[in-house]
């Protein structure tokens, strides 16, 4: 019998390593931030589904008509297991389409911005709350080489996208935008780049209000208005607060605001954000992620 003792128990230590080391490759890979989608389902209302509207549009190119085309496409069509609740809002120079996921987890806003001359887009913004968020993508700028009829080869864009589970999930914001600055900031003279650059995006911020009230309208018309818009444009607008006080404390941020880690900053409720901003001639473009893995623009 004692002489048995030993035996069982080193069977026993085997056995827990032997679950130790199975646990170790199973979680291994969710452990080292890899994508393991034989574990996991893909995710549901993808952020590049949602923000089909803001990606498709062209500033200074798209039409009203295009926009709402854009809103019937198959690309921006979702099941009623999926969504509880799609809107579309418009006034005479916004085109709005949001929405909100069936459990409530997702809502989004896409908001064009027209100008009422030309009536082509000026602005467009993208807008997401996660409130439990279970994936994030990466996306690598590259480009590829591709041969044309003249014998000459064209190298244009290519892009490779990677999805990144959290563990353990969280809840996130997402907000992208892109404007035409306005004539104002371009012919002020700032004493450095930098004041220029927080100047540009107190501009973003106020003309981010006056697009949601007049896209809402008054209060006695409430057929224009949207609980989806008004809830977005108050988290948009807590979102640019908080940048723009972490920049007035300390102006010197601003010089990164065009390269790849951008400027982190707190947000009031969901912890430290990440913000982007890259300019070409009158053309902005902005990124932010809070309490997400931050995707930095392309700085082609």
């Amino acid at each position: 019998m004692t002489s048995d003792r030993p035996r069982t128990i080193s069977t026993k230590m085997r056995a827990a390593r032997g679950v130790r080391c199975a646990a170790a490759l199973l979680l291994g890979p969710f452990l080292s931030g890899c994508t393991v989608l034989g574990y996991l389902p893909p995710e549901k209302l993808p952020y590049a589904q949602l923000a089909v509207p803001y990606n498709s549009t062209q500033l200074k190119t798209s039409t009203t008509l295009e926009v709402l085309n854009v809103g019937r496409s198959p690309a921006y069509q979702f099941t009623r297991s999926e969504v509880g609740e799609v809107l579309l809002t418009q006034s005479d120079t916004i085109v709005a389409f949001s929405g909100r996921s069936k459990d409530s987890r997702k809502s989004w806003l896409n908001m064009i911005v027209f100008d009422e001359y030309r009536l082509t887009a000026t602005r467009k913004y993208f807008f997401a709350v996660d409130e439990r968020a279970v994936t994030a993508t990466t996306t690598r700028e590259s480009s590829q080489v591709l041969p044309t009829t003249t014998g000459h080869d064209r190298r244009v864009p290519a892009s490779t996208t990677r999805t990144r589970y959290l563990i353990p999930p969280r809840r996130g914001i997402l907000f992208d935008c892109q404007f035409i600055i306005g004539p104002d900031i371009l012919s002020t003279p700032y004493a450095t780049e930098e004041a220029q650059k927080i100047a540009t995006i107190r501009w973003l911020a106020g003309q981010f209000k006056t697009d949601v009230t007049a896209l809402l309208g008054d209060k006695d018309d409430p057929a224009r208005g949207s609980s989806l818009v008004s809830i977005s444009g108050m988290m948009v607008n807590q979102t640019l607060t908080g940048l723009l006080v972490e920049l007035d404390k300390s102006p010197g941020l601003a010089q990164n605001l065009g390269s790849e880690q951008g400027v982190e900053f707190p947000h009031i409720a969901l912890g430290n954000g990440r913000a982007q901003m890259l300019v070409q001639d009158d053309l902005a473009t902005m990124r932010i992620r809070v309490n997400l893995p931050f995707e930095p623009l392309s700085l082609r």
